[in-house]
């Protein structure tokens, strides 16, 4: 039988009646599938209402996607769609993106935040900045890794205990939807549930609220750009660095042993990256290369060696200038 709207009390409301949860992750995480089983599980069985809305990133690797949901008491009016700005509930599926995408701007007072990590609440609040609020730290990565599960399943089921969900509820609904690893999927889920540590922060004047970035305002035919195009210089992100770049360094290119035999060209992800002049290869753009690394494997050996081979260590974030240095080439 399922429980009745006034047995799911939502641990937040907003003023209009929302409980705001925003998942940050990157393309193939799995935030995406998590997020709609998790919306759907609130909808068709707990007699809750809300809004969903995701951002789908690339399942190319390291590009940074998020997604939103704002649930509520059935019967309140739901009269917006798209992300929320002012999240109660943060769920950081990578420790890496906190800094980069300033993931603290706009966390409302008292937030929760799930992180995926292996570091101390402590740590985790210094590195995010936050106000106030409790911060579970989990390391999800060796729980799926352990289990043969994903990264979303612990993480999931974190979230549905701070949300206050029947875990029977959530338990059948990962069974359902992912039959074939069901086994590994609920070890997963379960593991999640007694292995993570929490601890509550005050605000104690350490860190400021940061308020959310606010839209520019609706668009409409005063202030549209002519045709409707995308204003370049708003929205470019040349003068700016790939957000999550410093996860998913680029393959290292030596020209002057390239055999221009284009293997590389039949496996990327992003032909885009790779950048061709008078039928030669002569860089690797970085604003386009997701450091997928399939160009690597296919290069064929040479008795000087490969002309694309993964970085040695760590690789820093490439700038704009580098950004824009292959630019000049492209043209």
């Amino acid at each position: 039988m399922n429980p009745t709207p006034s047995s799911i009390e939502l641990p937040f409301h907003d003023e209009l009646g929302f409980c705001n949860v925003l998942m940050s992750a990157i393309g193939g995480d799995g935030a995406n599938m998590a997020a709609k089983l998790l919306f759907k599980a609130c909808v068709s069985e707990l007699d809750l209402d809300g809004a969903y809305d995701a951002r789908y990133g690339s399942e190319k690797k390291g590009t940074p996607t998020d997604v939103s949901l704002r649930l509520c008491r059935l019967g309140t009016p739901v009269h917006e769609s798209g992300p929320t700005n002012r999240p109660h509930i943060l769920c950081v599926f990578r420790e890496a993106l906190i800094q980069p995408l300033a993931l603290n701007r706009g966390l409302q007072k008292d937030a929760v935040v799930i992180v995926n990590t292996s570091k101390s609440p402590e740590d985790i609040r210094a590195e995010l900045e936050l106000n106030s609020g409790t911060i579970y730290c989990l390391d999800a990565t060796t729980i799926a890794v352990e289990t043969g599960s994903r990264l979303n399943v612990p993480i999931l089921a974190l979230l549905g205990k701070i949300l206050k969900i029947p875990i029977a509820t959530l338990r059948e609904a990962v069974g359902k939807t992912w039959p074939r690893a069901r086994e590994a999927n609920l070890k997963a889920f379960d593991r999640a549930l007694e292995g993570c540590t929490q601890k509550r922060f005050e605000a104690d004047g350490k860190f400021e609220l940061v308020p959310p970035i606010e839209p520019r305002g609706k668009l409409g035919y005063m202030n549209m750009n002519d045709g409707g195009a995308i204003d370049s210089v708003t929205h470019i992100s040349l003068s700016s660095n790939t957000p999550s770049a410093s996860i998913t360094p680029i393959p290292e290119f030596r020209v002057e042993i390239c055999t221009h035999c284009g293997l590389c060209l039949l496996v990327c992800s992003d032909p885009g990256s790779l950048v061709w002049d008078d039928k030669k290869m002569i860089a690797i753009d970085p604003v386009f290369c997701k450091g997928c690394m399939r160009c690597v494997e296919v290069c064929p050996e040479t008795k000087k060696g490969k002309a694309l081979t993964e970085p040695l260590g760590a690789t820093s974030t490439p700038t704009s200038s580098e950004a824009e240095a292959v630019l000049v080439k492209r043209v």
